[in-house]
């Protein structure tokens, strides 16, 4: 038999071992705190159960589901083995059904302050700092984007809501049906809120080939760095947000930079109308956009010759690639173009292409 205190030290032992296990696996929880509750048990929210030699046991197939967020362990009469019953609720989710059982146990976690209190005691702030991801008085407000779990509508949505972290990988659910996306988010430039939707960025002198995402979900694939959708993918992704305006931005190391964003009126509506495949009305050029702080281009100067007319786009063409092709030009001069090997920034045969040279397009 082991001595009184020895028996008291392993069983203490024990329970803290649980505890750092249970607060590790249960990461949907900020500053899980673990509790044990002796002679009661959570009833009809039981998604598994098992004959175990021991509560460490059934601590461990509960960390092995991913579903499970509590768990009851039960004597079993004479038997040696107890009855292990993984929980997919916890006592504060179900308190109907949290009942007192003699013999039972019921183990689970309580989700307390996200402060980071390493923070406070670092006295770098006086009340503490919540962790990433989370905001609020108490810490245990999700922030919207930062995770799959709680997506924003847009990048323009995150921003708004005072969640956004600078430029950079964002989760939105466009259509809010639970499937949300990781795209690319830009919160800095005029105002932020800009979802790219296009993102050409060269690694070599021979630019890849590539074809146009026939779907909006394809903006996922931002970072392959040749990534455009098609214009009926732009029309599917507007059916969804709604956006006012879009942004086109592409520069060369040995050119110049055509930096430009809609603006938000009616005549800036019919440019989104446009590539977004609404209508089929080439819009006029010169009024409809504004300059971006960095634009140096001769197309800027020059809207009232672009495709001889004054008008974005060109009659004829691949409807799918309007997005790309020759869009804004001043024919013989000056151009905006990505497919067939001729990438052109406010330049025609010019300038040659250099790794780091690159073309997106947003929307907002």
């Amino acid at each position: 038999m082991l001595p009184r205190k020895l028996k008291q030290l392993v069983f203490v032992s024990f329970h803290i071992f649980l505890v750092v296990l249970f607060v590790v696996a249960n990461n949907d929880f900020c500053a899980s705190v673990f509790e044990t509750h002796v002679d009661f048990t959570l009833l009809d929210h039981v998604i598994n159960k098992t004959d175990v030699a021991d509560e460490l046991e059934c601590q461990l197939k509960c960390m092995g589901n991913k579903s499970c967020k509590s768990f009851n362990v039960h004597r079993n009469g004479n038997n040696a083995k107890k009855l292990c019953e993984l929980n997919n609720k916890t006592r504060q989710m179900k308190p109907g059904d949290f009942k007192r059982k003699k013999g039972s146990t019921y183990y689970g976690s309580v989700q307390g302050t996200c402060v980071d209190v390493s923070r406070q005691r670092s006295g770098k702030t006086k009340g503490g700092q919540c962790h990433p991801n989370y905001k609020g008085k108490l810490c245990q407000t999700r922030k919207l984007g930062q995770s799959a779990a709680n997506p924003g509508k847009s990048c323009k949505h995150i921003l708004e809501s005072k969640d956004s972290e600078g430029d950079g990988e964002y989760w939105i659910d466009p259509e809010g049906k639970g499937n949300p996306l990781k795209v690319y988010c830009d919160m800095k430039t005029d105002g932020g809120g800009w979802l790219l939707v296009a993102n050409f960025v060269l690694n070599s002198t021979s630019p890849p080939d590539w074809t146009a995402e026939s779907s909006y979900r394809g903006i996922r694939n931002f970072a392959n760095n040749k990534m455009g959708i098609s214009v009926s993918a732009l029309k599917e992704l507007r059916s969804h947000l709604s956006f006012t305006q879009l942004r086109f931005h592409c520069s060369k190391k040995q050119g110049r930079t055509f930096h430009v964003t809609t603006v938000s009126n009616s005549t800036g509506e019919a440019v989104v109308e446009y590539f977004s495949g609404q209508k089929d009305v080439r819009p006029d050029s010169c009024g409809s956009f504004q300059r971006m702080e960095d634009d140096n281009s001769k197309l800027v100067i020059e809207c009232e010759s672009w495709s001889n007319d004054g008008k974005w786009g060109f009659n004829g063409g691949d409807v799918e690639r309007r997005l790309y092709t020759g869009f804004a030009r001043v024919p013989r001069n000056y151009n905006w173009n990505l497919p067939y090997g001729s990438w052109y920034c406010d330049d025609w045969y010019h300038d040659p292409v250099s790794p780091g040279d690159f073309w997106k397009i947003y929307v907002r």
